[in-house]
């Protein structure tokens, strides 16, 4: 009998029931989310570094501008002014000139001129915009009749001195830019400037000073004044010299504006009135060439800069003593309306002994000679210098001028010509008086002098710039400045005719609506007494 077999059963393996296999398209939307979300974690990274940047931009972000200590710093071209409405006008200027400098006949080799200097710093004050309207007029100069090179200008603008690292990088990406060959202006005399004077002469580049007066801010340290430098932040660096080689100043240093100062007034201060600390290289340089040359018993009155009412408490300790009262003033301009004002109080109040103060004072009291952005400061300018005692001569103000000439009796013959060129350039010729834009011409011309000593045809370099300044060393080989004829010593000094002293004379007080009145001076003479200001 045969056995059944058991059928075999097949089985059916069916697909398990679910999603189907992905395709490669829908991967697209993970990757997008990705992708998002590390842009999200890298832009929050970059925002520090980045968003300043795009805060300073002129279209699109430039690395060459940046915000910093709160404003914006960096290089610029023109027009763009860095956020400043104040500045727009002149950048404007600048970038027309830039773009026409092609122009200049004969047509050579073009050049790039650095600008190095503060737009926005309390020390500067309304007179920056002065300064770089000068630059502009220089370069208008620069590019007419007899040029050689065009002068194209690179605009940097260096922030706020209380910034600990804007100064130097604003001055290190200029240097970056090979074709840059010299430099007009570095800043105002501060630790900060003579890190960028050394930077600058490291990298071979020229630079003129156009401001600068503090001792120690040449290329010996001002080792012939035989400075002290004991007042000062004992981590300074310029009492070593700044710039070796390469660095020149047109404006006068404070050891030859004292200098003149004690020519045109023999007898010895009351008073010397000098503010707390050792921060500012040129108040703390300024002092001991004050006593020096007046006399180291002189009573030191201090004030503190940053507190205002230190400044009426200042003038009620000079109306403690009677008779005819002197004060050797070498703080800041800035505070030299306050100062004006609390006198005049003191006299009004009936609390003043003195006969009458006489204020003498270095370059940057010429600060009053200019209207104030600031409201509060112009306030204080106007009622110090309409004060019945200012306009009485109770209280008079005698000065040093920084750039060796001005408009109002005090002038050089390419004065002249330096006017011409500012106000064909737009500008206000009311802004020349405090001296800023007289010396950021001569330090503009000074370069340019130096460009029409080389071939057209051929490319300048920087150091032929250098050597070329460096032999205006004699009246014969000088250039021709608004505020007289440059010559330099071999520290980079301004030699030759020496600053004028000049008595600031007063305004009447300003009418609603009305722009206020020009303020003149009248030089002061040695040996003759101090003249009165015109009716």
């Amino acid at each position: 009998m045969t056995r059944a077999v058991a059928p075999r059963h097949r089985f059916l393996v069916l697909p398990r029931r679910g999603r189907p296999a992905p395709r490669w398209t829908d991967w697209w939307r993970l990757a997008a989310a990705v992708l998002v979300v590390a842009a999200l974690v890298a832009g929050f990274a970059a925002a520090p570094v980045l968003g300043p940047r795009f805060a300073c931009r002129d279209g699109w972000p430039s690395a060459d501008r940046w915000e910093s200590g709160g404003v914006c710093v960096g290089l610029s071209e023109g027009p763009y002014a860095f956020g400043l409405p104040g500045f727009e006008p002149v950048m404007r200027v600048i970038a027309e000139q830039n773009a026409s400098a092609d122009q200049c006949e004969p047509n050579g080799t073009p050049v790039t001129v650095g600008v190095l200097l503060t737009l926005t710093d309390p020390f500067a004050g309304s007179r920056a915009r002065h300064e770089l309207e000068g630059v502009a007029a220089g370069q208008r100069r620069a590019n007419g009749p007899g040029c050689l090179h065009p002068v194209r200008l690179l605009v940097g603008h260096v922030g706020q001195y209380a910034d600990p690292t804007a100064a130097v990088e604003v001055a290190r990406r200029l240097a970056d830019r090979p074709e840059v060959v010299a430099v007009a202006g570095v800043g105002l005399s501060h630790q900060h400037t003579a890190e960028v004077a050394d930077l600058l002469a490291r990298n071979r580049i020229p630079m003129v000073a156009d401001l600068v007066t503090a001792e120690g801010f040449d290329q010996s340290g001002s080792a012939a004044d035989e400075p002290s430098f004991a007042g000062c932040d004992q981590d300074s660096t310029y009492p070593r010299g700044v710039g070796k080689d390469y660095y020149y100043r047109v404006a006068f240093r404070a050891a030859a504006q004292i200098a003149e100062l004690g020519k045109a007034v023999a007898a010895e201060p009351t008073f010397l009135m000098v503010p707390t600390g050792g921060s500012d290289p040129y108040t703390c340089t300024a002092l001991p060439l004050m006593q020096k040359r007046f006399g180291n018993d002189l009573v030191e009155v201090k004030f503190d800069s940053d507190e205002p009412s230190t400044v009426a408490q200042t003038a009620k300790r000079l109306c403690s003593v009677p008779g005819e009262v002197s004060v050797a003033y070498i703080a800041r301009g800035r505070d030299m309306g306050r100062f004006l004002n609390s006198l005049d109080s003191a006299f009004g109040d009936g609390q003043c002994a003195a006969d009458s103060v006489t204020v003498l004072s270095t370059s940057d009291s010429n600060r009053v000679r200019t209207a104030e952005d600031d409201p509060v400061l112009e306030s204080l300018r106007l009622g110090g210098l309409s004060s019945d005692t200012f306009t009485g001569g109770r209280v008079r103000l005698l000065c040093t001028l920084v750039s060796g000439a001005d408009g109002s009796g005090v002038d050089h013959p390419d004065f002249a010509e330096f006017e011409r060129h500012f106000t064909d350039a737009g500008f206000d010729v009311a802004h020349v008086d405090d001296g800023w834009a007289v010396n950021a011409y001569d330090a503009v011309a000074t370069v340019a002098a130096a460009l029409r000593t080389l071939p057209a045809s051929r490319q300048v370099l920087r150091g032929q710039v250098n050597t070329a300044i460096s032999g205006f060393s004699t009246a014969q080989e000088s250039v021709a400045g608004a505020g007289g004829p440059i010559t330099f010593d071999n520290s980079g000094n301004r030699t030759g005719a020496p600053p004028a002293v000049v008595r600031i004379c007063p305004i009447p007080a300003p009418r609603p609506g009305a722009q206020p009145q020009r303020v003149e001076t009248v030089a002061v003479r040695a040996n003759e007494p101090v003249p009165n200001c015109p009716k």
